[in-house]
């Protein structure tokens, strides 16, 4: 089943694509998606009229097309039909490529964090499904990341985290409820996500993950999601959300290097052939209880 509008040419109204490669980067940001053309044999760049930046091409023998979603789960919601329909394989993978603001202490801008579900405190999805329907990552996808980061110089527990994310549909005022005359009320919202241990907030991945189940029940394919987050803010409860000093263009590239990592593991794994991922699950039942790197007393052995 195909839900989304086309142009008297087939092509869907939005992106203005007809076909799409399997492995898939999205983000947000239209410049962050132009440069994952400098990755790619024979890339093609096409930007559409409403701004969207498509990107074709190869790396390492795999079609790879990334694509910008524009900000906020209602964008996506529009932008993701189209380029779920657009595939053609019997699967697909895509990866989110964002930035996020940190809602925990120890975790400091320039860290990685991937996320495993999302709280789902935006309402763009609830015309899908409820907010009691959980959101959450695929779960194929979570070592291959984890993996893909390390293979980037990130070490889990000490600059790459894993855990919930908080999505929202609003920048300014959900994140630093501060400035909003409802603050005494998302306040203690906020506060209670950041008890429960959600590591960071960002704005558009509850989207990819309900969608790829409702799709997942009317096409005859896999489709896997998955989402790695640059931190460009530090925690606080108070105040105006500081980027400043954030080098954008480094995390463009760093994100892209983790996401075609992934997509080179995903296609061994799928080929049948050896990957080791074993000492990725090692690391993750050698990580410390979330307790003791709220207290600052987390074992050096992992935080190094």
């Amino acid at each position: 089943m195909k839900i989304t509008f086309k142009t008297s040419t087939g092509r869907s109204a939005h992106l203005e694509v007809s076909r799409l490669n399997p492995y898939i980067l999205t983000g947000g940001s239209p410049s962050r998606i132009k440069k994952v053309a400098e990755f790619l044999e024979k890339p093609e760049v096409f930007v559409g009229e409403r701004g969207h930046v498509v990107v074709n091409g190869f790396y390492d023998g795999l079609g790879i097309s990334a694509i910008s979603t524009g900000m906020g789960p209602s964008s996506v919601m529009i932008i993701l039909p189209e380029i779920i329909e657009a595939v053609e394989d019997d699967f697909m993978v895509i990866l989110r490529l964002g930035t996020s603001g940190s809602l925990q202490q120890y975790v400091k801008r320039g860290h990685i964090h991937i996320p495993i579900s999302c709280v789902r405190d935006e309402g763009a999805t609830t015309a899908v499904i409820g907010l009691e329907y959980p959101a959450t990552t695929s779960i194929e996808l979570i070592p291959l990341l984890l993996k893909a980061a390390e293979a980037n110089g990130y070490i889990l527990g000490r600059n790459l985290w894993i855990g919930p994310v908080h999505t929202k549909d609003d920048l300014y005022f959900r994140e630093r409820p501060g400035f909003s005359p409802r603050r005494l009320e998302l306040k203690e919202r906020i506060k209670s996500f950041v008890e429960m241990g959600v590591i960071s907030s960002e704005m558009e991945f509850s989207a990819y993950c309900i969608l790829r189940d409702y799709y997942e029940g009317y096409l005859d394919k896999r489709i896997f999601t998955g989402c790695a987050l640059a931190v460009v803010s530090d925690y606080s409860e108070e105040g105006l959300i500081d980027t400043s000093g954030v080098d954008s263009s480094k995390i463009d590239y760093e994100l892209i290097k983790i996401g075609l990592e992934a997509f080179s593991l995903f296609r061994k794994l799928k080929q049948k052939e050896t990957v080791n991922i074993d000492h990725v699950y090692n690391l993750l039942l050698s990580l410390n209880p979330r307790s003791s790197y709220i207290s600052g007393k987390k074992d050096e052995s992992v935080s190094k």
